[in-house]
C-alpha cells in the first residue's frame, strides 16, 4: 500500500519540483553565463579576429584590415615611426601592400591574456613564413613576433595597439 501511494506521488512531486526550480531565480540570473564560459568565448572571439586579420593581410584587403582595427589604433612597426589613428594606419598598410606580398604569412598564437574589455595577445610567425618583395620579386623569411592589445567595443574585439619586430632567433 505504501509503494502504491509512492508510485502515484513520485510523478506529481517531480513535476512540481521541476516547475519550482525553474522559477526560483530571476530571469536575468537564469541567462547569465559562468565566468569560465565567458572567458572561453572571449578567447575564441579573439582567435577569430586574428584569423580575419591574417586573411586580410594575405589578400591585401584594406577593408578587411580596417574592420579589425579600433578607431584609436596605434601601431609600432620595426624601423618605422609610430602611427596613430585608423586612417593613418590604413595608409601604412596600403603602402606595405604596394611594396610587399603577404600571402605567405602565418600567425601562430603564443598566448592570450584577457581582463574585462582588454586582451593581450602574443603571436609569432613560424619557420617557413615569408613575404615577397614585389619590386625585387624576392621571398624574404618572415620571423615576426607580434604583440596585440585588443579592446572590446560594443561586444566586439578590435586591435587597439599593435607592434612587431623581426627576430630570426625566435622563429619556431
Amino acid at each position: 500500500m505504501v509503494s502504491k501511494a509512492l508510485k502515484y506521488m513520485v510523478l506529481p512531486l517531480a513535476l512540481l519540483t521541476t516547475a519550482c526550480s525553474q522559477n526560483q531565480l530571476p530571469a536575468a540570473q537564469n541567462t547569465a553565463k559562468p565566468a569560465h564560459t565567458q572567458h572561453l568565448e572571449s578567447k575564441q572571439e579573439i582567435i577569430n579576429l586574428l584569423k580575419r586579420y591574417q586573411q586580410a593581410m594575405r589578400t591585401a584587403d584594406l577593408e578587411g584590415i580596417a574592420a579589425t582595427l579600433h578607431d584609436e589604433v596605434v601601431t609600432t612597426f620595426q624601423g618605422k615611426p609610430t602611427t596613430r589613428g585608423k586612417s593613418a594606419v590604413i595608409q601604412n598598410y596600403r603602402a606595405n601592400f604596394q611594396a610587399m606580398d603577404f600571402s605567405g604569412i602565418e600567425y601562430l598564437i603564443d598566448e592570450i591574456d584577457t581582463a574585462q574589455d582588454l586582451a593581450v595577445v602574443s603571436t609569432y610567425h613560424p619557420v617557413g613564413s615569408f613575404v615577397t618583395n614585389k619590386k625585387e620579386r624576392k621571398k624574404i623569411m618572415d620571423h615576426n613576433r607580434e604583440l596585440f592589445v585588443l579592446k572590446k567595443v560594443q561586444g566586439q574585439w578590435l586591435i587597439y595597439r599593435y607592434m612587431y619586430n623581426q627576430t630570426p632567433e625566435q622563429a619556431k
